[in-house]
Parts: structure tokens; C-alpha cells; sequence
């Protein structure tokens, strides 16, 4: 067998035994070499309103939960104008329910209109028994009444108006103190922290960042001579990273962006979604790091 031959066959069994492998890429698949995997949620969590941190008790590495409180600006302040608050909306609230005004009006109403209602009756019976005068005067007494009725009800409609606006007060002065608690948005882990408990804070001062590892973003770059936009989007992925020691690991995802800007030298941006995992303590991958992308087209 000459050399040439020999040499050829070596090629052949070579194709055929990578055939497998990730690193071949099959016809119904896409690979992407070079790709980053990236933080898709971080962000620096800042001091909402001025204050002392009473509460920092979140430090580098604390892992937190979504609603998990991560610092504290002294509230003493607002708590009191909370209790304030609450104080003067029970008050226009009884104020609003009290009907004790209008009820008394009503029975006086009642009253006057039968006094009066009998002077026109024992005039009618026996003219000029009761002078004039006084059936005016009674009149006007049941007048009177039906204005209270009316000033009562207004009263309480005002009464009312009160209360809502003492509600809106009350409101005003929970969310004042909510805001001095700082919350966590989203499970995350805290890798910086900018201020230390005593320390004072203005709005808009940094207080610490929060990183999201289980889930993450890995971009590459696809050529549009290989591959059309829609054939990539949406499409599977397995994402393979060489660990320490030459140990490769590998998690699945999903395609969720792709560019439809296309660079000078014919590539455009993929970006897929993966699940990250824990090992123990730690995450199995790190954002970072370099990885293969491979797409599964079908």
C-alpha cells in the first residue's frame, strides 16, 4: 500500500471516530466556537431615601431570596408619623360612620311638623284660635329642621372626604416606611457591598450589588453565510465549558436572541439562555468563562 493510500485511510478512520464528539459538527447543527458567558441580571441596589443603615447584616456572598430584606434605614422617624397617621384616620373614620347629627334632625323635623302641622289644624277648626305669627314661626321652625337634615348629610359627605383623605396620609406614611427597607428584587448573591451598617446614605447611594447565577446568558457570534437569522432563533442548545483539570461540563438552553445587525465581516451576535446548577457551596459555572455553543437546528 503506498504512502499516499495509507495516509488517506489514517484521514478516513480519523472523521469517522470524531464523528460523535462535540466538537463535529453534524449537519443539523449549528457550533459556535468562542463564546462568553455572561451575568444577565446585576444590579446596584441603591438607598432609596437619606438615612443611617440601622441593619446591614448582608455581607459578600450572602445568597438572598426574592422579598429577603437587605438593609435598613433608620425608620424611627416615620414610624412615628406611620402611628400618627393611623391615629387620625381611625378619628375621620368614626367622624364619617357618626350619624347621631342627622338622625336627631330627622326626629326634630318630625316634631316641628306635627306642632305646626296642629296650629293649622285648630285654626282650621276654630279660626284665629292660634295667631298667625305663631304658625309662621312653627313653619319656619320645620324649615329649619329640614335644613339641619341636609347639614348633616353634608357634613358627613365631608366627613367621608376626610377619611379618604386620612387613608391616603396613612398610606403615604407605610410607604415612607417600606422604602427605608431595602428589599431584595430577585434570588440573587451579593458580590459587592458599598456601605457598612452607621454609615449614612443619600438617594441614589449605592448600598450593595446583586448578581443572579441560576440563570445566565452565552453569546457568540454566527455568520449570516452559514446560517439565516430564523433558522437560530428559539432553537436548543447544549453549552459545553472546560472546567478545572481538563473537565468539561455541559447544561442545556435556548436560544432567546439574535441580532439583526450583521458586521462588516458577515457575523451577528446569538444569545442563548441557560439554567445554571450548584455544586455544593458553589455554581457550576461561572460567568466569565469561555464556552462552546452548540445549537441544535432541528
Amino acid at each position: 500500500m503506498t504512502a499516499v493510500r495509507l495516509l488517506g485511510c489514517l484521514a478516513v478512520v480519523v472523521l469517522l471516530g470524531g464523528a460523535d464528539r462535540p466538537e463535529a459538527a453534524k449537519s443539523n447543527e449549528a457550533v459556535l466556537q468562542s463564546c462568553f458567558v455572561k451575568v444577565q441580571y446585576e444590579a446596584r441596589i441603591p438607598a432609596p431615601v437619606a438615612g443611617v443603615l440601622i441593619d446591614m447584616q448582608m455581607q459578600e456572598g450572602s445568597r438572598v431570596k426574592k422579598g429577603d430584606a437587605l438593609a435598613i434605614i433608620d425608620d424611627r422617624e416615620a414610624a412615628a408619623a406611620l402611628k400618627i397617621a393611623q391615629y387620625g384616620h381611625q378619628a375621620a373614620v368614626k367622624r364619617a360612620d357618626d350619624q347621631i347629627e342627622e338622625k336627631y334632625a330627622k326626629k326634630a323635623a318630625e316634631v316641628a311638623y306635627y306642632d305646626w302641622q296642629q296650629d293649622l289644624k285648630a285654626n282650621k277648626d276654630h279660626p284665629g284660635a292660634i295667631p298667625d305669627i305663631e304658625v309662621r314661626q312653627k313653619h319656619l321652625v320645620f324649615e329649619r329642621s329640614g335644613l339641619q337634615i341636609e347639614k348633616a348629610q353634608k357634613d358627613r359627605e365631608l366627613s367621608l372626604l376626610d377619611a379618604d383623605t386620612k387613608k391616603a396620609e396613612l398610606d403615604a406614611a407605610q410607604m415612607a416606611i417600606d422604602w427605608r427597607k431595602i428589599t431584595s428584587p430577585v434570588d440573587g448573591e451579593v458580590v459587592t457591598t458599598y456601605r457598612n451598617q452607621d454609615e449614612w446614605v443619600s438617594p441614589g447611594d449605592p448600598i450593595l450589588k446583586l448578581v443572579r447565577f441560576d440563570v445566565l446568558d452565552v453569546e457568540g457570534d454566527a455568520y449570516a453565510g452559514e446560517f439565516d437569522r430564523g433558522e437560530l432563533l428559539g432553537r436548543p442548545v447544549t453549552v459545553y465549558i472546560t472546567k478545572a483539570r481538563g473537565r468539561e461540563v455541559s447544561v442545556k438552553g435556548s436560544i432567546v436572541h439574535v441580532s439583526q445587525l450583521v458586521q462588516s465581516d458577515g457575523s451577528y451576535v446569538v444569545r442563548a439562555e441557560i439554567k445554571n446548577k450548584r455544586e455544593g457551596d458553589s455554581w457550576l459555572i461561572q460567568p466569565g468563562v469561555e464556552a462552546k455553543m452548540v445549537i441544535h437546528l432541528e
